[in-house]
């Protein structure tokens, strides 16, 4: 049986691996900004503070 060597991971990787936990924030975020309630419905902006909040939880 051959073996693979993946070896070091490439830059490639690295920014979809930051891509996609970033989609993850966003997501989590959505799901959390939807399911309150909002006088006048929530946007985009609202969302994305949500996230960056998140985010700073996580690296802390």
């Amino acid at each position: 049986m051959t073996t693979i060597d993946a070896g070091e991971p490439s830059p490639e990787l690295d920014d979809v691996e930051r891509q996609l936990k970033r989609l993850d924030l966003f997501v989590r975020a959505h799901g959390l900004v939807s399911d309150l309630t909002w006088a006048e419905g929530f946007g985009v902006y609202d969302v994305l503070q949500v996230a960056r909040f998140l985010e700073e939880k996580e690296e802390n």
